[in-house]
C-alpha cells in the first residue's frame, strides 16, 4: 500500500475524510476542466484554434490574420468557414433549402473540430496515453463511485477509460451514460458523464451532440441559459453534491455564475477547487486566493501539483480498513466532530440544516416529549426526572453513533454537557453523574464522550426571545431566563476553548459562513468533553 508523501495532502486530511463520507453516500462528484486534456495529448483551446485556422486558410487565406482572444477567434473563424462552405453546399442538389444547408455547415464545422481535436491521437495509442496520465486512473476509480461527473471537455477519454475491460466495474455492459443536455434523465447504476459544452467521441460515427459551446456567442448563450434556470443539472451538482473542480482556471463566466448562484441556494454546501500548481511555480498569495474563493463561491481551495492530485484522489478511493491503517501510520485523525451549542432559540437547528454535506446529528434521535418545550422552572420534580432519563438516553445514542463511525466530519446539535446548563431542581454534580451512569457509560461499560470542537452560538437575549414567539415559547422562556441560560452555557464551556459565533442581528447567510469557516478553514482543536463531565461529576 503506497503512503502519502505530500505535506499539502496531509494538511487536507479533514477534507479527504469528508469526501470519503460523501462518496459512500453517492454524493460526491468531479467537475473536470480543460487542464485535464494537457496530459492526454489533446490540444488546449489556443492550439485547437490554430489547427482549425490551418484547415480554413486553404479556402480563406484571410483566416491567417485572426489573432483575437480564443472565444472571439472561434466566432470569426466559424463565420469565415460558414461563408465559403455555404456556397459549396448550395451547388449540391440534395441540399435544396436553407435549413438543410445550415445543418450541413454545422456538421462540417464539428468535423473540422473533431479532426483538430484528435489530430495527434490514434486508437492504438489511447490506452498508453491514459496509463501515462499522472492521475487518470485515480479519477476513473472516483468516477465509478459517483452518480455524475461533469466534463467540460469535448473528448471521450473518460468514457474510454471506464470501458476498459480491466477497469470496467460491470464487465458485461457499458458502465456509463453520456449526456450533454440538462433535460436528459439519468440511467440507474451507471456513471453519468455530463458534457455541458458538447461531446465529440473519438469514433466520429458514434452518437454526438449537435451543438458545441466553443465561441463567445455560444458561451453567451450558455450564460443566458444559466440566468434563466436552464442549467439545472449543473446547479444540482453544485448545490446537492460535494464536487471537486480539477484543472479549471475559474475564468468561465457561466461556471462562475452557477457557483455564485449555488451559494445563495445552499449556503452551507462547500465544494473543492484544486488550484493546479505547475512545476517550479510559486504562489505567494495563497491565503488571499483561498479567502476570495471561499467567500464568493463557497470553494475550498487546495494548491496541488499532478502527483499531489494523484495522492489526494488515491486517499479518497482507498478501502476504509486501509485508509484507517494509513492514517494511523501518518498520525492523522479520521474523525472530526463539531458540537454546536448555545441557548434555546439561538439558531442551532437552522444552521445544522444547511450542512447536508457533513454527517449531521439532530438535537434528538427520537420524538421529543412535549414537556421539554417548557422551562425547567415550570416542571414538577417527577416530570424533570422523567425528562432527564430520556435526555440521558438520547445523548447515549448520539455518542454511540459517533463512536461507531471511524471516518468523517460530523456536526452535532448539542453535546452531553448541555443538559447541565438547564439544571434547576437538581444539583449540577448529580446531573453530570446521571448523564454518565445512565447515558454515556451505563452499567459496566467504559465508554467516553467523543472528543470534539465546541462551536458556541451566542446572541442578544431580547432577539432570541423574539424568535421564541414563533415557536410559542415566549412565556416559558422570558428574556431573563434566556439570558441566564446563555450565561450558564458560557461558563460551562469556557474551559474547553469554544469558538464563539454571534447569530443575532446578522444575516443567516453570514452566520452559516462563520460556522463553515471554523469547520473548513481552521485547524481542528478537539476538546476533552469526557474529562470535563467527569470533573463536574466528581466536584466536591
Amino acid at each position: 500500500m503506497p503512503t502519502i508523501k505530500s505535506e499539502n495532502v496531509k494538511a487536507a486530511w479533514k477534507y479527504i475524510c469528508q469526501l470519503r463520507s460523501q462518496t459512500e453516500k453517492n454524493r460526491a462528484s468531479l467537475i473536470l476542466g480543460a487542464g485535464i486534456s494537457r496530459d492526454l495529448n489533446l490540444p488546449l483551446w489556443d492550439k485547437l484554434l490554430d489547427a482549425i485556422k490551418t484547415e480554413i486558410i486553404i479556402k480563406n487565406p484571410e483566416a491567417s490574420a485572426v489573432t483575437d482572444q480564443p472565444g472571439k477567434a472561434a466566432l470569426i473563424l466559424f463565420e469565415m468557414f460558414s461563408s465559403y462552405r455555404k456556397l459549396e453546399i448550395e451547388q449540391i442538389p440534395e441540399y435544396n433549402n436553407t435549413y438543410l444547408i445550415e445543418k450541413k455547415v454545422l456538421s462540417d464545422w464539428r468535423e473540422i473540430i473533431h479532426k483538430s481535436l484528435y489530430a495527434n491521437i490514434t486508437e492504438i495509442e489511447r490506452r498508453a496515453i491514459i496509463e501515462q496520465h499522472p492521475y487518470f486512473r485515480e479519477m476513473i476509480e472516483f468516477i465509478k463511485k459517483s452518480e455524475i461527473t461533469v466534463n467540460y471537455n469535448f473528448d471521450d477519454f473518460i468514457e474510454y477509460g471506464l470501458a476498459q475491460p480491466d477497469w470496467n466495474p460491470s464487465h458485461h455492459e457499458r458502465p456509463y451514460q453520456t449526456i450533454w443536455s440538462h433535460h436528459s434523465q439519468f440511467t440507474k447504476n451507471k456513471s453519468v458523464i455530463y458534457h455541458p459544452n458538447g461531446f465529440l467521441p473519438f469514433d466520429s460515427k458514434k452518437f454526438q451532440s449537435e451543438n458545441l459551446v466553443f465561441s463567445d456567442g455560444s458561451f453567451a448563450d450558455q450564460l443566458l441559459e444559466g440566468l434563466t434556470g436552464n442549467l439545472s443539472t449543473l446547479l444540482h451538482v453544485l448545490t446537492k453534491k460535494t464536487s471537486i473542480l480539477i484543472r479549471h482556471s475559474l475564468t468561465d463566466s457561466t461556471l462562475l455564475h452557477l457557483l455564485r448562484k449555488a451559494t445563495t441556494i445552499s449556503p452551507g454546501n462547500y465544494n473543492y477547487f484544486i488550484r493546479f500548481t505547475a512545476p517550479g511555480e510559486r504562489i505567494t498569495n495563497k491565503s488571499s486566493i483561498f479567502e476570495a474563493n471561499f467567500n464568493n463561491y463557497n470553494l475550498i481551495t487546495l494548491f496541488l501539483n499532478s502527483s499531489e492530485i494523484k495522492e489526494f484522489l488515491y486517499a479518497i478511493n482507498l478501502e476504509e480498513r486501509d485508509f484507517i491503517e494509513m492514517s494511523e501510520n501518518l498520525g492523522l485523525p479520521t474523525k472530526y466532530i463539531y458540537y454546536l451549542v448555545g441557548s434555546i432559540g439561538i439558531g442551532k437547528s437552522t444552521a445544522l440544516s444547511q450542512f447536508g454535506s457533513l454527517t449531521t446529528l439532530d438535537e434528538w434521535f427520537d420524538e421529543r416529549p412535549s414537556d421539554m418545550a417548557l422551562s425547567p422552572q415550570e416542571l414538577s420534580t417527577c416530570i424533570t426526572i422523567t425528562i432527564d432519563d430520556w435526555t440521558n438516553e438520547q445523548f447515549g445514542k448520539k455518542n454511540n453513533y459517533l463512536r461507531s463511525k471511524p471516518v468523517g466530519v460530523f456536526l452535532v446539535d448539542r453535546s452531553p454537557l448541555d443538559p447541565l446548563s438547564f439544571v434547576v431542581k437538581v444539583d449540577e454534580k448529580e446531573r453530570a453523574r446521571s448523564m454518565i451512569a445512565n447515558g454515556i457509560s451505563p452499567g459496566h461499560s467504559q465508554r467516553r464522550v467523543e472528543k470534539g470542537e465546541i462551536i458556541h452560538m451566542l446572541g442578544e437575549p431580547k432577539e432570541i426571545w423574539s424568535r421564541l414567539i414563533n415557536k410559542r415559547k415566549e412565556y416559558s422562556w422570558p428574556v431573563n431566563r434566556v439570558e441566564e441560560l446563555q450565561e450558564k452555557s458560557k461558563q460551562l464551556y469556557t474551559s474547553l476553548n469554544p469558538k464563539f459565533i454571534y447569530s443575532t442581528q446578522r444575516k443567516e447567510f453570514d452566520v452559516i459562513r462563520d460556522v463553515a469557516r471554523i469547520i473548513f478553514s481552521q485547524s481542528y482543536e478537539p476538546a476533552d468533553l469526557d474529562a470535563k463531565l467527569s470533573e463536574i461529576a466528581a466536584n466536591e
